[in-house]
């Protein structure tokens, strides 16, 4: 195969890039505009915001004009920059990741955007970023880069990479999206996004003056308006979190191609994302307190690179939610080395206490303070503490660990329960810690890091002696065990 002649992205590609660099600037130009209105309304208020305006447009066309592509059965070729000329030329064989996506422009024009990721690459920055391709090309390009990795392998196929069946292995229904949309959350999180955003007007918001009237209605017997308002917020965050998740988890399906998994999800903003196999560093379950009672969970994958879906750094969804019967025969269908029907062995028994009173040191002041300040009714919250007690005897009921010869398997947590099956070859670190309370027990927090950096599981209060023995396992010194 010959190299292909250099070209350009399609132009919608400078609409894209316009977008994204105008929707970062939005709350910065409305800052300065705002801010030179204070004293009256002059037009030399938006020669600031015009003239970023201006520039932002003319380098956008000109970062089209100078980004040119090509590539081979070999490499992959990209030029770029205005002032400063960039060539990188990346072997295809060294490409982990690549996810493709559909946003609004691009479909307009009937293009998708490409993100590489390589192993050298950033964690959450994808080394090439193709914003407008079409989809044909699209496909050769991952055709090329994995008949180079299978190359590279050594490895034999009886028949061509582009011909073979890739079979669904999962797939979400409209009704199983609505769920895991009702079941995910995700309040809090909208929540903590509308203040940050607030957080930017801080000298235009009279804050102050808001404090002062919740102060004056909480005085005056307001407080249940105030709660309604709260409960309102609440529920606003929790109807937008639920249209967020259905838009993204929409059209879910998983296929196995050859040794990469395929991703593809996606409503108003289609994206595919391509995890290798090899790049794979451990399977999390998340099971929280909702989707548990209902026999549900949620799969990831620890990914050795990016943020390939847009969630968290390495970390990518294999199953949003899934009956926990299923589970199994879906990661072995991806993942065949990996066992998750293995049993967990429990803590010990004189860890029982210290999980049942460990939420007891930070509840039991504010609860006592707030039954005290809103008496006679506030002595309904010295409840808690009884509920704090039973949650602790359930998170020490939930958490354990499990070796065998190649795998450890970590699980803690009760409202939301995780646990991390990580191959002995993947892991980076352990770590054996021990407090002045856990020594008096003799018992030890475990903690086993993978890659990426900061990807870590752990459970708390472990006996010193199974500490000692997944120790030696990782060491080495530790037999085959089953």
């Amino acid at each position: 195969m010959t190299r292909k002649a250099r070209r350009r992205l399609h132009p919608i590609a400078i609409m894209a890039g316009l977008g994204k660099e105008l929707k970062n600037m939005v709350v910065p130009l409305l800052v300065i505009m705002a801010a030179g209105s204070r004293h009256g309304f002059s037009w030399t208020d938006i020669l600031v915001p015009l003239a970023a305006l201006i520039y932002t447009l003319v380098m956008g066309v000109l970062s089209w004009l100078r980004f040119t592509y090509e590539w081979d059965d070999t490499c992959l070729v990209v030029e770029e920059g205005v002032f400063v000329r960039k060539k990188r030329s990346i072997p295809l064989e060294r490409i982990h990741g690549i996810s493709v996506t559909e946003g609004i422009w691009q479909r307009m024009a009937g293009v998708v955007q490409v993100h590489i990721e390589t192993a050298g690459d950033a964690l959450g920055e994808a080394e090439v970023t193709l914003r407008a391709i079409s989809r044909e090309e699209a496909r050769r390009l991952q055709r090329c880069v994995e008949q180079a990795k299978h190359k590279a392998e050594s490895a034999s196929h009886p028949e061509p990479l582009a011909n073979r069946p890739h079979p669904v292995l999962f797939t979400l229904s409209m009704k199983e999206v609505w769920v895991a949309s009702l079941t995910s959350g995700g309040a809090l999180g909208v929540v903590a996004a509308l203040c940050a955003f607030l957080s930017q007007f801080s000298d235009f918001i009279p804050y102050e003056a808001l404090v002062r009237d919740i102060q004056s209605t909480w005085n005056g017997h307001g407080r249940w308006y105030i709660a309604l308002l709260i409960l309102s917020i609440l529920l606003a965050a929790y109807g937008v979190a639920i249209v967020q998740n259905m838009i993204r988890y929409a059209s879910f399906v998983v296929r196995k191609q050859e040794d990469t998994i395929v991703i593809a999800r996606g409503w108003l903003e289609r994206k595919a994302v391509s995890v290798p196999v090899d790049r794979v560093q451990g399977v999390v379950i998340h099971e929280n307190w909702l989707r548990r009672f209902f026999g549900y969970a949620s799969v990831s994958i620890i990914h050795a690179g990016g943020a390939l879906d847009g969630g968290p750094s390495g970390e990518v969804v294999l199953c949003p939610l899934v009956k926990k019967h299923r589970i199994v025969p879906i990661v072995q269908a991806c993942l065949p080395e990996y066992r998750l029907d293995v049993p967990f062995c429990p803590l010990p028994q004189r860890a029982k206490s210290r999980y049942m009173l460990r939420p007891l040191y930070w509840l039991t002041i504010p609860v006592g303070v707030a039954a005290y300040m809103e008496r006679p009714w506030g002595a309904g919250l010295l409840f808690v503490l009884p509920l704090a007690l039973w949650i602790g005897a359930r998170r020490y009921q939930a958490a354990g660990w499990a070796l065998s010869s190649k795998q450890l398997s970590l699980r803690n947590g009760w409202f939301r329960r995780t646990t991390a099956h990580l191959l002995k070859r993947h892991v980076q670190s352990l770590e054996i810690a021990t407090t002045w309370w856990q020594r008096k027990k003799q018992l030890v927090t475990i903690s086993a890091s993978v890659m990426p950096v900061g990807t870590r599981s752990r459970v708390v209060d472990v006996d010193e002696e199974d500490a000692a023995s997944i120790y030696r396992w990782l060491q080495g010194e530790k037999g085959d065990q089953t």
